[in-house]
């Protein structure tokens, strides 16, 4: 598959994952920007913001959550290898 074709999959997938999380550190509407992988599909970056909440402690929920996020992403994006997810506020994006 092509990186941005990986991207869109991954995108689609964690805006449902992030979505269904229940943790109060998270607002409901969070929306992910963008997603960047590495050359070798090892990491991807997820940029993400939200209208209202702490964004720090946004990305410390994002966080503690990989886990099964990462997990989600494994189930619904075929891949051999499941990148690495690592998670950034929109602002730091550059473009």
């Amino acid at each position: 598959m092509k990186p941005e074709q990986v991207q869109a999959q991954i995108t689609r997938v964690l805006t449902s994952a992030i979505a269904e999380l229940r943790d109060p550190r998270v607002p409901m509407i969070v929306t992910v920007e963008r997603v960047t992988v590495t050359a070798d599909y090892g990491l991807a970056r997820v940029y993400v913001s939200a209208m209202t909440g702490d964004l720090p402690e946004l990305l410390d929920a994002l966080n503690h959550a990989r886990g099964h996020l990462q997990r989600q992403v494994a189930e619904h994006v075929r891949m051999r290898r499941t990148p690495t997810l690592e998670f950034h506020a929109a602002s730091e994006a550059r473009w």
